[in-house]
């Protein structure tokens, strides 16, 4: 073979491997770049469990930053293998929440009770001698029974204040099945439990300031 056949094939062969490599690193960038879809908890509100708004328009509170374990500090959406380790938190890989679940939460309260006619303050507003609501988060995750089948849970503990004395305080627990059991199923579910969780603590409110 000719040194101009051989230095053909060398540069053919080059190519070739070049070629290859970028196919690689394009893949590679695809798997590694790939969107994540976020959920939040949408406008849809629910009243499903009958509270009294009979009394709401005068129903004010102070609400306190909601305190999370560190596992629910961050936006991710997890889930537990009940059926394999249910001590076991799991991340979804391609999905999350908009912001951290203390944060959904606390958004959702306010959007409720001001729908319902009452008001969420803030103790930068100046208003004073309000009672002040304190909430725990202690679960918020989507949990697998089989392979084929998942529900939401959602755990708190709630403490109402006024006037440096504790008024109650009780744990609130919620549930909803998922409609399908992957992510989109688990975002879909969660706002159900979360309002059901949310009017119960309204109503155990109302008792407690009258």
């Amino acid at each position: 073979m000719s040194t101009t056949a051989r230095h053909a094939t060398s540069i053919k062969k080059i190519g070739h491997t070049l070629g290859a490599c970028i196919v690689i690193a394009l893949l590679s960038a695809c798997a590694t770049t790939s969107v994540q879809q976020q959920y939040d908890f949408g406008s849809e509100m629910t009243n499903s469990s009958g509270v009294s708004t009979e009394n709401l328009s005068a129903f004010k509170i102070q609400l306190a930053e909601i305190q999370a374990p560190v596992s629910l500090e961050s936006s991710a959406m997890l889930y537990r293998l009940q059926y394999e380790n249910g001590q076991e938190l799991k991340p979804y890989a391609q999905s999350r929440w908009n912001m951290p679940p203390a944060q959904l939460l606390k958004q959702r309260i306010k959007s409720q009770i001001n729908r319902l006619g009452g008001a969420v303050l803030a103790s930068s507003d100046g208003v004073k001698a309000l009672p002040l609501l304190r909430l725990e988060l202690e679960e918020f995750s989507q949990q697998f029974s089989t392979p084929n089948q998942s529900q939401v849970q959602l755990r708190w503990r709630a403490s109402l204040i006024k006037n440096n004395q504790l008024l109650g305080q009780k744990e609130f627990t919620a549930q909803a099945a998922t409609e399908t059991p992957d992510a989109r199923g688990g975002a879909k579910a969660m706002p159900q439990a979360s309002d059901r969780a949310i009017m119960e603590l309204i109503s155990w409110m109302q008792t407690q300031l009258k």
